[in-house]
């Protein structure tokens, strides 16, 4: 598998943005995810079992019997607790780079072992929607992978001896690692995610190795694909003719990835955006369908449907939760009534200068020149000097998770995995600090705090899906969130050996390689 862009490299990714194919198969989780009568739901993983009380404040886990590491030693109570411990308590936000990390150990009251074979996490505020945002379908989450207890929950010593021999509980065991070149992965027997634990799906690799190659350059990712030195490799349709035509086909991840763009600190009223009417005017002063057809290779790759990280497959969609319609009349007279001169009304105030804080991703090849054309609309229809800032994107992700107040009064343009359940992201942007929630990165408006909080609460329980489908739309409606366009289908380059494979929605990594067969 050629993969673009290996992260960290970090096994323990407390401390490093690591790639999700080098994660997703060295690690098991607590909780994991499945395809149950065509729909992605989740399901038991190392936990065997969870329990929410104390009004949603409590989860409660119970360890499965069994489970294995890598190492063949079997995975205990004192190993989940210590892992949650190391990851989301009190004392990770001290030198966590891992944004979920951050978010809970923010909110955290106790992390506690309850029983012999049960952890619970208990948060100061209800976090009913914890055992989604730290579970194996979480593409953004570095947290609820299990790992074995060490002797401190934070020491450098055991953070490099870890790294060196790591071990984890995922379908693949490392057996070799080039740094900045390649992992090589061998089947893990004990993977306890099989029939002999009682799982109906077998998700152990039907193969014996799987090597990821780093690659960032696409086009010698598909030309690896043409000649035989590639099985699998991540590509845009600019590449795809290419592939093809060397007897290579494409296969798509459905529902991926979305192009996340915030507006940042509109709770501050020296900037624009704390005007609800510039948000909703931005967000009309650009054409999606142009953005679809120019860039992303048309409605193959992009469809114009969902908001947000919010698609089809998530739970409280609806077609009202879609990219904002082309209106560029309706924009300028948005824009002249919140007091902005326009092409056509120079009689209003300055707007300034707009930053666009953007970097490349290998997830979204086109990322920076999407941001450019959305900025070239920006200074037609409203007449808006904008510039863009170009960052690199491991820099941007962590300054993004512990100084985010450097982006105020600006646009962040990143690529952003699709999710099943979008309670905890939800939570990460758009709750109150003073509550105990992570912070309000974007507004300080009592009502939506309110309106979050009810709807994230109420995980589990009836109606749920009905109050997030109405907090999404309103949240929809504020426009924090630019609206860049619908979803997009991760293309995959896949060579002659692999006979079929069918990767998962919601997906931007390469997942369920247990489904791939390897031809004869």
């Amino acid at each position: 598998m050629l993969v673009g862009d290996f992260g960290s490299e970090r096994f323990d990714t407390n401390y490093g943005s690591t790639g999700k194919e080098i994660r997703k198969n060295f690690h098991g989780h607590l909780t994991a995810w499945d395809q149950v009568d065509g729909r992605m739901v989740i399901v038991p993983g190392i936990a065997s079992k969870w329990e929410l009380s104390n009004g949603g404040k409590t989860t409660t886990y119970t360890i499965r019997k069994g489970a294995k590491f890598h190492d063949g030693t079997e995975i205990t109570a004192e190993d989940v607790l210590w892992t949650l411990q190391h990851g989301i308590g009190s004392q990770a936000r001290g030198y966590s780079k891992s944004s979920p990390g951050i978010t809970y150990s923010t909110i955290m009251d106790k992390i506690e072992q309850t029983g012999p074979d049960q952890v619970s996490v208990t948060t100061k505020i209800p976090s009913p929607e914890l055992v989604v945002y730290i579970s194996e379908n979480e593409g953004g989450a570095t947290q609820g992978q299990v790992l074995p207890k060490r002797a401190s929950l934070h020491d450098e010593k055991d953070v490099t001896d870890f790294e060196a021999k790591p071990i984890g509980a995922g379908p693949g065991k490392v057996v070799k690692h080039v740094k900045l070149q390649s992992i090589t992965f061998e089947r893990f027997d004990g993977h306890f995610y099989q029939p002999a634990n009682g799982f109906p799906v077998d998700k152990r690799y039907k193969f014996k190795e799987l090597e990821l190659v780093q690659i960032p350059e696409e086009a010698t990712r598909a030309a690896a694909i043409r000649t035989g030195e590639g099985d699998i490799a991540a590509i845009s349709l600019a590449t795809r003719k290419q592939v093809e035509t060397g007897g290579a086909r494409v296969i798509f991840s459905q529902e991926a990835v979305i192009i996340e763009a915030f507006q940042w600190g509109c709770f501050k009223p020296q900037y624009p955006c704390s005007d609800k009417r510039v948000r909703q005017a931005l967000n009309y002063a650009f054409d999606k369908k142009v953005l679809q057809e120019r860039l992303m290779g048309g409605p193959e790759v992009m469809e114009l449907r969902g908001w947000w990280v919010i698609t089809p497959s998530t739970i409280g969609y609806s077609p009202e939760l879609a990219p904002w319609p082309f209106d560029p009349n309706k924009a300028r007279q948005l824009f002249a009534e919140a007091g902005y001169k326009t092409p056509t009304n120079p009689g209003g105030k300055d707007f300034g200068k707009l930053v666009i804080n953007a970097n490349q991703d290998p997830l979204i090849a086109p990322l920076m020149e999407s941001a450019q054309l959305v900025g070239d609309f920006w200074s037609r229809e409203l007449g808006i000097n904008v510039e863009i800032k170009t960052w690199d994107k491991a820099n941007f992700t962590t300054q993004r998770a512990v100084a985010f107040e450097q982006f105020d009064g600006t646009i962040s343009w990143t690529a952003q995995n699709t999710r099943l359940d979008a309670g905890g992201v939800t939570r990460n942007y758009h709750l109150n600090l003073q509550k105990g929630g992570p912070s309000a990165r974007h507004h300080a408006d009592p009502e939506l705090f309110a309106i979050v909080e009810k709807a994230l609460t109420g995980i589990g329980q009836e109606g749920y899906e009905k109050n997030l489908n109405s907090m999404y739309r309103r949240l929809r409606e504020e426009a924090y969130d630019i609206s860049a366009g619908g979803y997009i289908n991760t293309p995959y380059a896949v060579g002659p050996r692999i006979k079929s494979w069918q990767p998962y929605r919601v997906a931007e990594y390469a997942s369920a390689l247990h489904t791939i067969q390897l031809a004869p």
